[in-house]
């Protein structure tokens, strides 16, 4: 009883966690994206208005590579938005890394969607979106640059409850092998 009552919480916090990151990062209207080409640029000013608030970015990445180390770095990647008077209202850098799964050599390919970060709109006007992705190990086969408006922030008591349910799992498992 206690080893399904232990796999209930885990599935039960994967579930939620997974369900709420899934709502997190498909909330609100697409309002762009544009496939973009190239290393680093700057997408064609778009025209935002407070109504849009709050608004998230994406950077989608297809990468190929091959993970050669536990840990190896695919890619760095950033990007800035901007105003008109060259303010910043969103800056993010980051790397993703791939990690090994086994002994041998082990070859990717797939598509990293990664949250850039979320803003208000201030004002009504033009924002600039400039993004950079330097491969390290990763052969970048396409990166595509996405904007979504009306986007609802994180669920916090969801993620408590997955969290809750997970730590719960490993209490039933320590208090069934005291028994």
């Amino acid at each position: 009883m206690q080893k399904f009552l232990a796999i209930a919480l885990f599935v039960g916090s994967i579930g939620l966690f997974g369900w709420t990151m899934h709502a997190y990062s498909t909330s609100g209207e697409e309002v762009l994206s544009v496939p973009v080409t190239g290393r680093s640029g700057t997408l064609a000013p778009i025209a935002l208005n407070p109504g849009m608030s709050p608004v998230r970015v994406f950077l989608a990445v297809k990468m190929e590579m091959q993970v050669r180390d536990a840990i190896s770095n695919a890619h760095k990647y950033e990007v800035n938005v901007t105003d008109r008077l060259g303010d910043k209202l969103l800056s993010f850098t980051r790397t993703h890394s791939e990690k090994k799964e086994d002994q041998g050599p082990d070859f990717r390919r797939e598509s990293q969607n990664h949250i850039i970060g979320t803003f208000d709109v201030p004002i009504q006007g033009p924002y600039v979106i400039d993004w950079h992705v330097n491969p390290k190990r990763a052969d970048i086969k396409g990166i595509t640059v996405s904007l979504r408006r009306n986007v609802e922030g994180m669920n916090i008591p969801l993620m408590l409850l997955a969290g809750f349910c997970f730590v719960l799992g490993w209490v039933v498992i320590f208090v069934g092998r005291r028994q």
